[in-house]
Formats: C-alpha cells, sequence, structure tokens
C-alpha cells in the first residue's frame, strides 16, 4: 500500500480513525487491520504516536462558568454584568439608583470627615494636657 499518493488519502484518514477508536476501547487492532488489509508494519509508527497522545493527552471537564460563557459567546448573547443590568432599566429607575449611590457615597465621606475631625480633636486635646 502507498500512503503517499492523494486518492489513498480518505481511505488513510478511515484507517487511522478506526485504529485509534479501537485503541481507545482496548479492543483487536489487528482486525482493523486486517479489514483493511494493512500489515502492522506500516501503520506501527502511527499506532506509536496514537498510543502516545492517548497518554499524553487526559480528558478535562470544563467548569460551569466557562461553559456558561463559551454557549453566551456562541449563541451571540449579550453577557449580562451589572452595567448591561443598570441599562435595562426604566429611566426613572436609573435616575433613582444613581441618587442612592451618590447620597451613599456623600453619607460615607461624611462620616469619614466627622471620625477624623473626632481624632484631631482628641490628639490637641492631649497635646494640651
Amino acid at each position: 500500500m502507498t500512503m503517499n499518493s492523494q486518492t489513498n488519502q480518505p481511505y488513510m484518514h478511515d484507517l487511522l480513525a478506526a485504529v485509534t477508536d479501537v485503541m481507545l476501547e482496548n479492543g483487536n487492532i489487528d482486525a482493523v487491520l486486517g479489514r483493511y488489509k494493512v500489515s502492522r508494519q506500516e501503520v506501527s509508527g502511527f499506532i506509536g504516536l496514537i498510543e502516545l497522545l492517548h497518554t499524553a493527552l487526559t480528558g478535562v471537564k470544563p467548569s460551569r462558568r466557562f461553559a456558561h460563557r463559551l454557549r453566551q459567546d456562541l449563541m451571540g448573547a449579550q453577557r449580562m454584568t451589572v452595567i448591561t443590568r443598570i441599562r435595562k432599566l426604566p429611566p426613572r429607575v436609573q435616575i433613582a439608583a444613581s441618587i442612592a449611590l451618590v447620597a451613599g457615597f456623600m453619607l460615607l465621606a461624611r462620616r469619614r470627615l466627622i471620625s477624623d475631625a473626632r481624632l484631631q480633636q482628641g490628639a490637641e486635646a492631649e497635646v494640651a494636657i
């Protein structure tokens, strides 16, 4: 069998696929070689390569997060981030959320300023004593 000709290329692909399947199932390789009328010597290099690839490449189950993101990417779905969720809200709700956010930051800043002022007054009182 000449493996380099273009006409034998699909035949060779089928042979290698069948040999790979049999090796993964721990089946009888000689039966496949007999079906394709090929000697073991002709495909021994491929068999060694298939064995090496089988031991080197182990199956890995993707995480749920990766699978979900991949599905969204393939389906063309938009990723739901905080910003996209806010953008989908009605304008009145967006304005109310913005006001609440600004008010929260102002309260935190005010609390910090008051505590800093108290600490500074306490330090000045200690220096005066």
